[in-house]
Formats: C-alpha cells, structure tokens, sequence
C-alpha cells in the first residue's frame, strides 16, 4: 500500500511539472503578444502623429475668422467645396462652388494660377480635400489652402452659411416674411415704386407672363446675382405656388439681405383672381 502511494506521488509530480509549464509558456505567450500589440500602437500612433505634422506643414490652412473677413472684403478669392451637389445645396459658404473631387481629376476649371483657393469639405484637412490641394498643385498653383475644420466648424462658429430653404424646418420658417396677393395688389396700386418685384422662375416662364414691373432673377442663379438686387426697396419674391418664394426668402436671409417678403400664394393664385399679369 505505501508502495503504490509513492508511485501515485511519483506519477503525479511529472503531470504537474508539465501542467506548470504550459501555464508559463501560455502565459508568456500573452504577455509577448500583448507587448508586441502595445509596441505596434504605439509605433502607429507615432507614425499617425508625424503625419499630421508633416500635413500641417505641407498643407496650408485658414481659420473660419480669417476666411470671413476675406469674404467681407474686396479681396478676390475662390471658394471651392469639394462636397457632394446634395450637401452643397443644403448648406454652403456663400459666393462657394461646388466642384468635387471627381470633377477636378476629370476636367480641372481653373487657369488663374495667381488666384486665392480655399478647398472646403466636410472637416478640416480630410483625404478628399489633400488630394483635391495635390491636384491645384500639380497643376502649378501655389495659393491654395484647405479651410480649419471644413464646413462644420465654419457654421458652429456660427459664420453665415445659405441654406436651401427647407419648409419644415422651424428655423427656416423664422427668416421668411410673407405676403398675400391681395395685400400686394393694394401695395402695387398705393405705392408701386417702393417695391422691387423679384420673379424666381425661369427666363421661359416668365416670358410668357409675369408682374408688371417685375424683375426675372431664376431661384438657382439668385445667389450669383445677388448684387443686381435693388436693397433700398421693399423686396417682393415671387413664383407660381408660393415654393421657390420661400426658398429665396431663406437665401437672401442667409446673404444679409432682410427687406424681403415671399408671395405665399403664388403667381396661379393671382392670375385666378384676374389680377393684372403683363404678356
């Protein structure tokens, strides 16, 4: 019996060793692995971080404030927005073009190479906007910088930005005035001179009828031509139903320009009333 229990012990001191080294080799194993991952990170972030330094100082930048007061100036400069046409038409830096990455690699538009370029994405310095830069540069355009923190940071700063005009949108709501067809009709007949009549739709249409007096200033290019707009009047927009008026109104809003009320019932209305449409 005392024989058999020296041999159990005997047996079970191997077992043991073995299971103990396992352990250690396992655990080892993890502990190199787990070293490995942390030197790998930490070798990334390092490289991560030196690229940042060398964008920083390959590419150049601009805060929103400074891009402001180039905006407000007389300073000629070209905005580019790099954004998709959707993003682009819902929010936007004013006087900015929307031309996208691709369209820069397949037709570059640019021949001042003199020319001021701020490229604008949705944040500041992203891949999209590095390329876009690389292009102007390969191209032989040396002022071009990328705008800090791209659109986002430009309107948390609270920047002036032209929306589109979305009508249920409370906010939108609020920049809009308005007016109905009889209160213009008494308006025109009292005093017509104070008011500058803006039509919003297209050259066609309005060819075939529109307000006495009116001007034709198409909603897509109202931003463009901003600067024909009459400001010291009372500024009327107008089209069909009531749609494009609104959006123009939250546009001109956007653009600083305030003295605006949209015809809320539209030029249809009008017309079936029988109130006075030139041909």
């Amino acid at each position: 019996m005392y024989q058999n229990d020296n041999q159990s012990k005997n047996n079970l001191l191997p077992i043991t060793i073995g299971f103990f080294l396992i352990v250690l080799v396992t655990v080892l194993f993890f502990l190199k692995s787990s070293w490995l991952n942390k030197k790998n990170e930490d070798t990334l972030a390092k490289n991560l971080a030196q690229e940042k330094v060398d964008d920083l100082q390959k590419y150049s930048s601009i805060k929103s404030s400074e891009l402001l007061k180039k905006i407000n100036s007389t300073e000629k400069i070209e905005i580019i927005d790099i954004r998709d046409a959707q993003n682009f038409s819902q929010s936007h830096i004013v006087d900015a073009k929307n031309i996208t990455l691709d369209e820069l690699t397949a037709n570059f538009p640019f021949t001042e190479k003199n020319g001021t370029y701020f490229i604008v994405d949705d944040l500041g310095l992203t891949p999209n906007e590095k390329q876009a830069i690389d292009i102007f540069v390969k191209n032989g355009f040396k002022n071009v910088s990328y705008l800090e923190g791209g659109i986002y940071a430009w309107a948390n700063e609270l920047n002036p930005i032209v929306e589109a005009g979305n009508q249920n949108s409370f906010a939108n709501q609020a920049k809009v005035n308005y007016i109905k067809n009889d209160e213009l009709k008494s308006l025109m007949a009292e005093d017509g001179g104070s008011l500058y009549l803006l039509d919003l739709r297209s050259a066609k249409e309005f060819t075939v009828d529109h307000l006495k007096n009116a001007v034709n200033i198409p909603l897509e290019n109202l931003e463009s031509r901003r600067k024909e707009i009459t400001t010291y009047k009372r500024i009327i927009l107008y089209d069909n139903t009531g749609l494009l008026a609104f959006q123009g109104a939250v546009r001109l809003f956007d653009m600083g320009i305030l003295n605006v009320s949209a015809l809320s019932d539209g030029l249809n209305d009008w017309k079936q009333k029988g109130f006075e449409v030139v041909k």
